[in-house]
Parts: C-alpha cells; sequence; structure tokens
C-alpha cells in the first residue's frame, strides 16, 4: 500500500516518462535483433516475412477487440499489466527453439499478449497528457532516448555474448515496466448511479459504428496503412540488411540508436511545430521525411550512409508518431483512448504489414533487399499526396467524434 501511494505521489509527467524510458529500454534490446537471430538461424527472407506478420495479424484482428474491452470496462491498466508480463514470461521460451514451425507458434503467442500494449499505454498517457497540459511529445522522447541507448549497448553485447543472453535480458527488463505501468492514470470513469444524460451513461461503453462520420480520422487510418507497408517492411529487413552489407550487429544496434536519438529533438520541440505549422501540415513533414529516407536505404551500399538515412527516418518518424497519436487523442471521445488508438496501430501496425511483409520476403529473396526498401519508399509518398489531398479539402477542419455522436449509435 505504501509503495502504492509513493506512486501516485509522483508528477503526471514522471510517471508517463518512467514508463516509456522502461518500455523503450526493453523493446531497444531485443527488437533490432529479432530478425537478425532468425537470419542467423537459416530462415530464408519468406520465412523471415512470416514470422513477422505475427504481429501485424494480432495487431488487426485481437489488438482493437481487446482494447476496446478495456475502454468498456475500465481494465485499461489491468489489461497492460497482463500484456507486460505475458509478454515478458514468453521470452524465455525463445531459448529453446531452432526450426520455423516451433518460432512461428511463439511468434504468434507472443505478438497476441503484445497486441493491447501500444494502443492502451499510449491512449493512457496521451490522455494524461491532455489532461494534465503537458507536451506529449516530451514525454515519448523518453521512450526514444531508452530504445538508443539499449540498441547501441546491446548489439555490442549480443555480438559477444550471443542470442540467447538476449532473451534472458530482455525478459527481465519487463519488471521495472511492469511497476512502472502502475503509475499510469485510467479516463476517469463514468459513474452510473449519479448519470443523468444518455450521453454519460454510454460513454463509458464505446461502439465503432459511428467512425466513418470522422473523415479526418479516415484519412488518417488510410495515410498510416500506407506508411504502415513501409514501416512494417522496414522494421522487418533494415537489420538483415545491415547485417548482409557486413556491419555485424553493433551497427545493427547503431542503425536503431541513432535513428532513435535523431527523434529526441523533434519530439521535445513538437509542441512548438505543431502550433507552429499545425499538426496536419507536421504528419505531411513526417511522411515525407520518412518516403525519402527509406528511397535512401535502397540506392546506398554503403553501411555509413545507411545510418545518416536511419537518422532522417528517425527525425520524421518522431514527428509522425507523436502528431498522430495526439491528433487521434484530440478527435476521441474520453471514453474511447484505447479504442481509436487500437484502430491506428490497426491500420499501421496490423493490415498493411499483413499483407506487405511476406511480399517483402519474397521480394528480398528474388529481387535483393534494396528493392524492399524502394517499395518502402513509394509507399510512404503516395501517404503524403493522400495527406496533401485531404488537407487541401480541410478534412481536419471538420467536427472530431464526439461523446454525442456515440450516444446516436
Amino acid at each position: 500500500m505504501a509503495e502504492i501511494t509513493r506512486t501516485s505521489q509522483r508528477s503526471p509527467y514522471w510517471r508517463a516518462s518512467i514508463y516509456y524510458f522502461s518500455l523503450w529500454a526493453s523493446m531497444g534490446a531485443q527488437m533490432p535483433f529479432f530478425n537478425v537471430y532468425f537470419a542467423r538461424l537459416g530462415l530464408s527472407g519468406w520465412q523471415i516475412g512470416i514470422l513477422s506478420t505475427a504481429f501485424p495479424l494480432m495487431s488487426l484482428f485481437v489488438g482493437p477487440a481487446l482494447s476496446l474491452l478495456a475502454d468498456r470496462r475500465r481494465w485499461q491498466k489491468r489489461m497492460l499489466l497482463i500484456s507486460i508480463g505475458g509478454t515478458g514470461a514468453l521470452l524465455i521460451l525463445f531459448i529453446f527453439p531452432r526450426t520455423f514451425a516451433p518460432l512461428l507458434v511463439l511468434s504468434l503467442l507472443r505478438a497476441l499478449l503484445f497486441s493491447p500494449m501500444m494502443s492502451i499505454g499510449d491512449g493512457m498517457i496521451a490522455r494524461m497528457a491532455t489532461r494534465h497540459r503537458i507536451d506529449y511529445g516530451k514525454l515519448r522522447l523518453w521512450g526514444s532516448l531508452s530504445f538508443a541507448i539499449a540498441a547501441l549497448v546491446c548489439g555490442a553485447l549480443w555480438e559477444r555474448w550471443g542470442f540467447q543472453a538476449m532473451f534472458i535480458v530482455t525478459s527481465v527488463l519487463t519488471l521495472p515496466v511492469l511497476w512502472a505501468a502502475t503509475g499510469l492514470e485510467e479516463s476517469a470513469p463514468v459513474d452510473r448511479q449519479t448519470a443523468t444524460t444518455p450521453v454519460a451513461v454510454t460513454a463509458a461503453a464505446p461502439t465503432l459504428r459511428n467512425v466513418h462520420r470522422d473523415q479526418g480520422l479516415i484519412v488518417l487510418l488510410v495515410a498510416v496503412s500506407l506508411v504502415g507497408i513501409a514501416e512494417g517492411m522496414y522494421g522487418t529487413f533494415s537489420g538483415v540488411y545491415m547485417d548482409q552489407l557486413g556491419g555485424g550487429q553493433f551497427l545493427v544496434g547503431a542503425l536503431f540508436g541513432l535513428s532513435a536519438l535523431a527523434e529526441l529533438p523533434v519530439m521535445q520541440y513538437s509542441g512548438a511545430i505543431f502550433r507552429k505549422l499545425g499538426k496536419p501540415v507536421s504528419i505531411l513533414l513526417a511522411y515525407g521525411c520518412i518516403g525519402i529516407a527509406l528511397l535512401g536505404y535502397g540506392l546506398v551500399r554503403q553501411p555509413w550512409l545507411i545510418l545518416a538515412f536511419a537518422m532522417l527516418k528517425g527525425m520524421g518518424f518522431a514527428l509522425y508518431f507523436v502528431g498522430n497519436v495526439s491528433l487521434i487523442d484530440e478527435r476521441a471521445p474520453g471514453s474511447w483512448t484505447s479504442t481509436l488508438q487500437s484502430l491506428m496501430n490497426a491500420a499501421t501496425r496490423g493490415l498493411a504489414p499483413l499483407i506487405t511483409t511476406p511480399l517483402g520476403g519474397w521480394l528480398g529473396d528474388a529481387m535483393g533487399l534494396p528493392i524492399v526498401f524502394i517499395s518502402s519508399g513509394i509507399a510512404a509518398l503516395l501517404a503524403v499526396v493522400v495527406f496533401f489531398v485531404a488537407i487541401l479539402g480541410k478534412r481536419f477542419e471538420a467536427r472530431p467524434l464526439l461523446e454525442g455522436d456515440i450516444s446516436e449509435s
């Protein structure tokens, strides 16, 4: 009880920042290296692509349902803790299998447990930022910092200690994430005993039937689906590509670490950028940076040049991520905090990469990995076109979804 009290007494800024720092430290210790490990086991590009569809599959079909359940039942924190703890415990089991079939089973289970984590955590923190008048980017930058440190350090460690140590260490690193998650704030519950309006009664039980009314949200989901194509293939094959170019695990870690470091100044000043340019224009700029960076990946062969493009991509990703999360939070009623974030995750981490990541593996096997990154860059630039047309059509100036819209469903 005393520990819970001390946790609740920390400022909202530090509660959210510590959560992001611990979460992305654990992610940075494993995310850049998983597919490199699969490649070292002798799996083909197509097999690695199939393994990588586990996360999009669960993000599309399971994550939104669990996030909706969390919002309806006010189980955001409970489900977040189950997701974090279950994912961490499962990592240990990756020590044992060496062939495709058991790795596929474990990958599907890991993705199932992980599926609601990002949408629930990001939704809770975005709403905390709004409630306490904190720029969301100043909270999220702690995640980029810890990811960069972990990727840079662990790249050298796994090169020396081997990948078996990676699964043990990253499993242990989920323990501080669990502790930090206890300090996050859920959306304020609705008291059904005292509620006097239909809006108040129905706010705790959102549905998805009227999402189509928000044209700005629909455009955003289409655009992030296109960026999801780019991000899915980049996340799956960029580390493998650097390893093929002779970079080794240190440069694989540097690839992701320097990209994350480049996110820091953008996240720090994202609030000022949004106020100056507006969020839609800022997001448009982010898509352009990502597209140009990925085209650069496909056109160069020198590892040090790829590191430079990785930093440009990091700057674009920072503006893209903070802008999307903040823009969706602005358009979401309080009772939809996790639900609408899960729709963005389903689009960017679900449907698009589910279709294109195996295709990327096939393209990599048949034509080489550079064509994978060129295709990714083209997809991101298509998102620029979609968003630019929407801005010209003033789609983001329309009224977002309100609690009253939900009661009409």
